[in-house]
Formats: C-alpha cells, sequence, structure tokens
C-alpha cells in the first residue's frame, strides 16, 4: 500500500453514515445501468465482483453524488478508510484511474465489527417495524410535544421476543441499550437509559434519508447558531483551583497558577459552579463507572470548535468529568451536559486520568475532539 488511508479515531456516526451510503451504493453499482460490478480480467487473471476507478469518478458525477471528479476520488478513499472497498490486490489507494476496487462485502473481507453489527441490526428493525401491522413505531406524544419514529421500552421489548429476534427479554434490553449507547435510538428527553417499562423512546439515526455520497466528508455535528459574547475554550479544574486550559491561537492554556487570575481569564465560568463546589451531588468511583451495570449511558460525542475553543469545564483526579458547559458553545451544541464523565478522547481511554491531563487530549486537536461520555440515566 503506497500509504496508510486508515481514519484516525472516527465517531461511530461518521462510520455508520459511510457504511449506510456504501450500502445504497453498491446496490446500484450492481444493479442499474450500466452494471459497475461486474467479473473483469487483467494479464490472464479474472478478478470477480470488481468495478473500475476512473469508470465510477465519471458514473457518480453523471448521478449527483459528487461535484467534480477530485470529490469522487476523496469520497472514495472516505470509504477506503473505513475498510469499506479495497484495491483488488491492496496495492493502491483509490485513484480516477484504470485500476480495479471491490467493496469487501463482495470478498467476504468486510470486517464486520461490533459497531457495524449493531447498526445493521438497528436499520433491519426500523424497516421490521415500519411495515408492521402492530403499530409498534409511529408518531408518539410526551409532554405535549410530538415524537416521529418513536415507541415505547416495553412495547419494543414485546415486539423483539414475539419475532424471535432475540433469545430472552434481558438480551432485547442488552441490545436495545447498545443501539441507545451509538445513538442509534434515545430517550426522547435523554433523561434514560433503555429500560422496561413505559419509556418513550425514538429512533435518532434516519434510516429512509438517501445520502449523498458527497456527505461523508462533510461535518456531522453543525455548530448552531449562538452568542459570540462566550469567553475562554475548554477548561480544567483542580480541587482547589481553576485552570483553564485553551489552544495557543484561541485561548490561553496554562496548568495552576493563581486562581483569581485564573477566575479572571476564564470569565462567564469563574461562576461558583467553576470554582470549588463540584456540580457532583455525590462522589462517583472509578469501580462504579468500570462496572456500572447499566446505570450509566455511553455516549458518542463530536465536538468542533469555533473561534475560542470548544465551551466546556472539565474537574476530577480520574474519573474527570464536565463541571461546566457554556451554553451557547460548541460542546453544548453537540450534546455535552454537566456531570457527564469523560470516558475517553480520540480513542483513547481517559477514565482513570485527572482533568490536566484530560485536557491535554482535548487540545492535542484545536478544531475537533471526539469524546466518550458516561451520563448518569438519572443525571446525577
Amino acid at each position: 500500500m503506497e500509504e496508510d488511508v486508515r481514519n484516525l479515531s472516527p465517531t461511530f456516526e461518521e462510520k455508520a453514515r459511510a457504511l449506510l451510503v456504501a450500502e445504497k451504493l453498491r446496490e446500484t453499482m450492481h444493479q442499474g445501468k450500466p452494471v459497475l460490478i461486474k467479473n473483469r480480467n487483467y494479464h490472464l487473471r479474472t478478478y470477480n465482483n470488481c468495478f473500475v476507478g476512473s469508470e465510477v469518478v465519471g458514473w457518480l458525477m453523471q448521478q449527483g453524488e459528487v461535484p467534480d471528479r477530485n470529490t469522487a476520488v476523496q469520497c472514495m478513499r472516505k470509504l477506503q478508510s473505513f475498510n469499506i472497498i479495497h484495491h483488488v490486490c491492496d496495492d493502491h489507494l483509490f485513484k480516477d484511474a484504470m485500476l480495479f476496487y471491490r467493496f469487501r462485502k463482495d470478498d467476504g473481507t468486510f470486517p464486520m465489527d461490533k459497531d457495524s453489527s449493531i447498526l445493521f441490526r438497528g436499520k433491519m428493525m426500523y424497516h421490521s417495524l415500519k411495515s408492521s401491522s402492530e403499530f409498534v413505531l409511529g408518531t408518539k406524544t410526551h409532554n405535549n410535544l410530538q415524537y416521529a419514529d418513536a415507541f415505547l421500552g416495553v412495547d419494543m421489548l414485546n415486539w423483539l421476543v414475539k419475532e424471535k429476534e432475540v433469545q430472552s427479554r434481558p438480551q432485547a434490553v442488552a441490545m436495545c441499550r447498545e443501539l441507545l449507547e451509538r445513538n442509534i435510538i434515545r430517550h426522547v428527553s435523554d433523561d434514560h437509559h433503555f429500560k422496561d417499562g413505559q419509556y418513550l423512546y425514538q429512533f435518532k439515526q434516519d434510516f429512509t434519508r438517501r445520502y449523498r455520497l458527497s456527505e461523508v466528508l462533510t461535518p456531522l455535528e453543525p455548530i448552531l447558531p449562538r452568542s459570540h459574547s462566550r469567553h475562554g475554550s475548554v477548561s480544567s479544574e483542580r480541587t482547589n483551583s481553576t485552570s483553564s486550559v485553551g489552544t495557543p491561537n484561541k485561548a490561553s492554556f496554562f496548568i495552576g497558577g493563581d486562581e483569581d487570575e485564573n477566575k479572571e481569564r476564564s470569565g462567564s465560568f469563574g461562576s461558583p459552579s467553576a470554582g470549588n463546589s463540584s456540580v457532583l451531588l455525590r462522589p462517583v468511583t472509578l469501580d462504579e463507572l468500570r462496572n456500572n451495570q447499566g446505570r450509566y449511558t455511553q455516549k458518542h460525542i463530536r465536538i468542533v470548535s469555533d473561534a475560542v475553543g470548544y465551551g466546556m469545564v472539565v474537574r476530577g483526579n480520574g474519573p474527570t468529568y464536565i463541571q461546566t458547559v457554556d451554553p451557547g458553545g460548541p460542546a453544548a451544541a453537540a450534546g455535552v451536559k454537566v456531570r457527564q464523565f469523560v470516558k475517553a478522547v480520540n480513542g483513547t481511554d481517559v477514565l482513570e486520568m485527572g482533568h490536566q491531563e484530560v485536557a491535554k487530549y482535548i487540545l492535542a486537536n484545536q478544531d475537533v475532539v471526539n469524546l466518550v461520555v458516561l451520563q448518569h440515566g438519572r443525571m446525577l
């Protein structure tokens, strides 16, 4: 291989979108006109179920999937980075050239990991429920608000058991929890993990949407309209002092130092909740988080920074948790909430690390960070 094309620390949402785009693309390339995936011969050797790079680039432009040939190449390389397609001999990145490539599903080399398996299971469940006559899935009302593609937890479990999608009710609960932890489904007010009862959930992943291939290159978390009067970026706190952490071009960077200076520089974050008083209602141990028996929901969150940073404060000496979130900042827009515990940053497990180390991992990339957080089902 001429260079490594692995996608570094992709979020589940990025991977899910790429997989859903590729599924439709592969189906069309197999069955459409012209048929692009077929057996091809080269140097007295037959390569089964493959397509030609340059031929597909032209076709993608004709189909309106991409605006130009360069974008087509970048998109196909994105699929390659997710191990969705590959060169038939694994010798080349995707190129606009007379080279053979193949979908890994067509030669049995697709790595069906847990994330991919759960995504496709969720997709199958969604379409089965939409066509079901039992009305488990539909528009439902909660607190005077209507939610599309919604269902009660108890109804979903009854359906899964009845349709023999699972072997037992506890297995059904475990599967639905995995769907929720990957943002495929959600509690309508994000207050509960998946539970067997009269709790209302909905499909968050839109399995009916037809993505264009070019969308695999676009950011998943748009920044919502907000005030620009905010100060500070990412902050980390010690037990008895506040330490602001920013990026060299966006905010100051210091660990420790004078408490009054830190409060001044952290602006609106120099509040009681960002000072000596922890927002946690009780101490939480590492053992509780590691072996939480379903009390904590795992969330994957991608935050795109703005001109002054991420807009949150972290605190704790392991585990580290979210102390403050600027309501007008990128972290809030992405779904970060106070009292969430930071489990991983860009693929690195940081649950046992203190706030200073976690802040350094967050700021390793000045523009975007992928977090895995743990949130109590009842919002501690």
